[in-house]
């Protein structure tokens, strides 16, 4: 089980990933959710195409937790940050 803490302005809260996907090339790093669209993952050059897709899985249950919690989408996009615990 993975932890993943999410920040948005004065929001904190966390998620855990129970699936056994390895998340050690995310492991320890924080990604801003203002850089999670899907042409600005796949241009990076510092992950595996594995660890592209389970950032792009991750930032989305990360974004929809954050909506269901009724948290302004703008604010979501301009100030959220997500951590790979």
């Amino acid at each position: 089980m993975q932890k993943i803490i999410y920040t948005v302005d004065k929001y904190t809260g966390e998620i855990y990933w129970a699936a056994s996907e390895f998340f050690g090339e995310l492991s320890g790093k924080k990604f801003s959710l203002s850089e999670m669209e899907a042409t600005k993952i796949e241009s990076r050059t510092d992950l595996t195409n594995v660890g592209k897709i389970l950032l792009s899985a991750v930032a989305g249950a990360v974004i929809q937790h954050l909506i269901d919690k009724k948290i302004d989408i703008r604010l979501i996009f301009e100030k959220g940050i997500i951590e790979i615990k």
